[in-house]
This record gives C-alpha cells, sequence and structure tokens, in this order.
C-alpha cells in the first residue's frame, strides 16, 4: 500500500515505453543509415574521381608542349606507356642571308649559328657538343622536321634530325653535331623553316601488377621506348586497375587525337570509377 503523495510507475509501463523507444529507434537508425551510406559512397567515388582527374589533367597539359610526331605508346609485361619528347621552346630559323647580305641563315651544317627570327624565346640549356650529349641529356637539343614516318632520317627518336645545343644568343642558336661538315638535319630541314628545342622525352607507365600510375623524366632518348625507363619516377595515381592509351596521328591532317582511358578501384570496396581524356596534339613539323 502506497502512502499518500507517494508516485512512480509499474513494471508494465517501464516495459511498454522500453519497446516504444526500441522500436522508434530502429526506424530513426533506419532513416538516418540510408543517407549517412549514401554521403560516405559519394565522397569515395569523388576520391576515386578526383585521382583520375589529377592524373589524366597531368598527362594532358605535358602532352601539349610533345614534339610533333613524338608521341608513342608501348605494353611490356603488366606495363603500358606512353611517351614523348618534350619542347621547351621553338620558333623560326633563317633559311637565307636577307636583301642586304646580312643574317645567319641556318646551314644544315653539323656545326652552324642560325638567326631564331623572333628572338630566342624561353630557356635553352646549351651544353658539350656531339650527338650523345644530347641524346643524353647533357646538351639541350635542337630537333628540325620531325615527321616520325621511320623513313630513316625523320625520326628524332633515331637521331636522324638533332643536334646538340651549344650556345645560345638573345637572336642566335649555335649547335654542333660533332659531325663536322657533314649534314645532320634532312633537306630542305623544314618547308615552314620551323625549328624546336628538346630537353628530355617523357614517360608516363601504368603497371596492373601494382596499381601504380607513375610519371618518368631525365633519360635518354632512345629508338626503342624503354617501359618503364630505368630511372626512378614518381608516383601519380595509386590503386590503378587498367590504363588504355591510344593514339591517332592525323596523317593527314596533322592533327594527333590522344585518347587516354583510367581505371582507378577502392580496394575494400571493390568500387571502380572509370575516366577519359582526350588530347590533340600538333603535329605540323
Amino acid at each position: 500500500m502506497n502512502k499518500a503523495g507517494q508516485t512512480g510507475f509499474t513494471l508494465i509501463e517501464v516495459v511498454t515505453v522500453m519497446v516504444l523507444v526500441a522500436i522508434l529507434a530502429a526506424f530513426g537508425g533506419f532513416f538516418i543509415t540510408t543517407p549517412i551510406q549514401s554521403f560516405v559512397d559519394t565522397s569515395r567515388r569523388a576520391e576515386l574521381v578526383d585521382i583520375a582527374d589529377n592524373a589524366l589533367q597531368r598527362i594532358s597539359r605535358e602532352m601539349r608542349n610533345a614534339l610533333p610526331n613524338s608521341v608513342r605508346i608501348r605494353t611490356v609485361g603488366t606495363s603500358t606507356a606512353i611517351e614523348f619528347l618534350n619542347t621547351t621552346t621553338g620558333g623560326r630559323y633563317r633559311a637565307r642571308i636577307d636583301s642586304g647580305g646580312g643574317g645567319e641563315p641556318l646551314s644544315g651544317l653539323g656545326i652552324d649559328t642560325f638567326d631564331a627570327l623572333d628572338g630566342v624565346i624561353g630557356a635553352i640549356n646549351p651544353g658539350p657538343a656531339g650527338q650523345a650529349n644530347c641524346l643524353n641529356g647533357n646538351s639541350d637539343c635542337l630537333v628540325l622536321y620531325n615527321t616520325g614516318i621511320g623513313l630513316g632520317y625523320f625520326n628524332a627518336y633515331n637521331g636522324d634530325n638533332i643536334a646538340a645545343i651549344t650556345a645560345v644568343t638573345a637572336t642566335t642558336i649555335t649547335y654542333n653535331n660533332g659531325l663536322g661538315w657533314s649534314f645532320p638535319f634532312p633537306i630542305p630541314p623544314s618547308a615552314s623553316q620551323r625549328f624546336y628545342v628538346v630537353d628530355s622525352p617523357i614517360s608516363f607507365v601504368c603497371d596492373s601488377s601494382t596499381g601504380q600510375m607513375r610519371r618518368y623524366d631525365g633519360y635518354g632518348i632512345s629508338p626503342v621506348q624503354p617501359v618503364p625507363p630505368a630511372v626512378a619516377g614518381d608516383m601519380l595515381a595509386d590503386n590503378v586497375q587498367t590504363c588504355i592509351f591510344t593514339y591517332a596521328p592525323g596523317l593527314s591532317s596533322r592533327h594527333g587525337l590522344v585518347t587516354l582511358e583510367v581505371t582507378i578501384t577502392d580496394i575494400p570496396s571493390a568500387e571502380s570509377v572509370t575516366l577519359q581524356y582526350q588530347v590533340h596534339v600538333m603535329n605540323v613539323p
């Protein structure tokens, strides 16, 4: 018997409240869990897209500086690589002495100094004479009329149309290919009097066995594309499942098209995102 003025809950009331709270918690958890899971999934996919997008944008930006007709692709084992020769600057050269008898035209001989018609724009790093120093990266390389068609005298990878730059002024460039008075360039050198300066090849290599994409530079120019180059590479992306690189040189329009496709996978969830980029490269030599 309760004393007057005392209040409380019966056992039935307590159990009823506990059951109602459990039901409300279950329904509340159901409605909260779905949005939270959706947020987690969206964040994970955004991160995967960001990884792929950063990698493809990096490749796209750098590829716009590719020497005309220097893009090449090769697969060795589980590694697929896209490579091109990086140009630091370029311009038009003087092809003949002007009407007043002045100027330094490009003769095409193994040793020569010529006028850059609009002046030397951009940074050029001269170095020792000789084609080997150019191919090994000890000197920046002068390249003319690179068609890359494999005829034996228009391909910079073969050393057909390339010379070591040994001196630079505000208006002139001197090269010395170590060939004396021989002709290191195809004749005629360039229909449009263009020259390009190359400092190094650049490679982007995907290895599906390690799930990594790496960037390589600072290695030598070689007729055979190295996959991967024999230098340390910088990590560009991880958790890479596949890379598909294709190249249409566009021989008629002189504008090549590179297609880059990368699939990034989140290991714990096994969810994948695939991004594709297309890059136009100038192939007018």
